[in-house]
C-alpha cells in the first residue's frame, strides 16, 4: 500500500471509462458520489478525462455534465479537448479498409455498424443489434453505405455467432477485434487503443504516464492498464483487468471510484 500511495502523489490527470465504471450500463445508474469526485479533483487541480469505447454521441448528458477536460473516444481513435471542442487526434479507417471489412462480414453472415465521431449507422437494425447496441446508443438508422460520406473511426460486428468470427489473413495485420458483448465486437486499428489516445493528451500536456491514473473494467481498457502509472479496476471487471490492476475498488453502486480515491489519499 505504501508504494501505491507514493504513486498516487504523482497523479495529475485521471481518465475514467463510462460503462460499469462511472455508471451502470444496463440501468444507467450513476451515483451522486461521481459528481463529488469530479468537483474535488477540479478543486485540487487534477485534470480529468473520459476514456471510452463510445463515440461522442454515446457520451450521455450526465457524463458531459461532469465537465471533464478531455474525451478519449472510440477506443482512442478520436481525442477532443472537452472544453474547447478542439480535435487533438484522430485515426480514420481508409475507405478501402472499410470495404474489405464489409466484404468479410457479409461472407460471414454478420451485420455491422459504422462508428463516426458523433454518429452511428447499422447495416441492419434487428433484435440482435438492439440487444447489443440499444442500451448504449438507443435505436439506430440503417445505412449500409454510411462510410461513403462520413469518416469512420471504428466498426462493430453484430451477429448471433460473434464468438465464431475469425479475422482472415488479409485483415489480421490491419485490424483486431475486441469483444465487448456476446453479440458484438469492436473492430479497431491494429495499433489503436485507449492508451494511444490518452498518450496524445499526455504529450499535449507534457506529462508522463506516471502522472496518469485510470479507472476501467473491460478488455478495451487492457492497453490502458499497461500504460498508466496507476490503474484501478472496478470490482465487476473482466478477470484479465483485475489481474492487471494496481488497485481493485468496489462497484459503481457502492461508490467504488470515491472509495478508491479516498483510500489512495487523492481526495479527502
Amino acid at each position: 500500500m505504501e508504494d501505491l500511495l507514493k504513486k498516487a502523489k504523482e497523479i495529475k490527470i485521471i481518465f475514467f471509462d463510462i460503462d460499469d465504471t462511472l455508471r451502470v450500463k444496463d440501468s444507467a445508474f450513476m451515483p451522486e458520489s461521481v459528481n463529488e469526485v469530479f468537483e474535488k479533483l477540479r478543486a485540487k487541480g487534477i485534470m480529468t478525462g473520459i476514456a471510452t469505447g463510445r463515440n461522442l454521441l454515446g457520451v450521455v448528458p450526465e457524463v458531459r455534465a461532469l465537465q471533464p477536460d478531455f474525451y478519449v473516444a472510440i477506443n482512442g481513435a478520436y481525442v477532443e479537448n472537452a472544453q474547447t471542442q478542439e480535435v487533438i487526434y484522430k485515426n480514420v479507417f481508409p475507405t478501402i479498409l472499410v470495404e474489405e471489412i464489409i466484404s468479410w462480414l457479409r461472407a460471414e453472415k454478420s451485420e455491422y455498424s459504422f462508428v463516426a465521431s458523433d454518429s452511428l449507422r447499422v447495416s441492419k437494425w434487428d433484435d440482435i443489434a438492439r440487444n447489443a447496441i440499444g442500451p448504449v446508443y438507443a435505436d439506430l438508422e440503417e445505412n449500409a453505405n454510411y462510410y461513403k460520406t462520413n469518416d469512420i473511426y471504428q466498426m462493430l460486428t453484430i451477429s448471433d455467432h460473434d464468438d465464431q468470427l475469425i479475422l482472415p489473413e488479409t485483415l489480421a495485420d490491419k485490424i483486431r477485434m475486441v469483444r465487448w458483448h456476446p453479440n458484438s465486437s469492436d473492430i479497431v486499428p491494429m495499433k489503436g487503443s485507449k492508451a494511444i489516445g490518452c498518450q496524445k493528451v499526455l504529450e499535449l500536456l507534457n506529462l508522463a504516464p506516471e502522472n496518469m491514473m485510470n479507472f476501467g473494467d473491460e478488455l478495451n481498457d487492457r492497453e490502458l492498464f499497461d500504460f498508466a502509472g496507476l490503474s484501478v479496476a472496478m470490482k465487476v471487471s473482466h478477470p484479465e483487468i483485475l489481474e492487471k490492476a494496481d488497485f481493485i475498488t468496489d462497484s459503481v453502486e457502492n461508490d467504488g471510484i470515491l472509495k478508491a480515491l479516498k483510500t489512495l489519499n487523492i481526495i479527502d
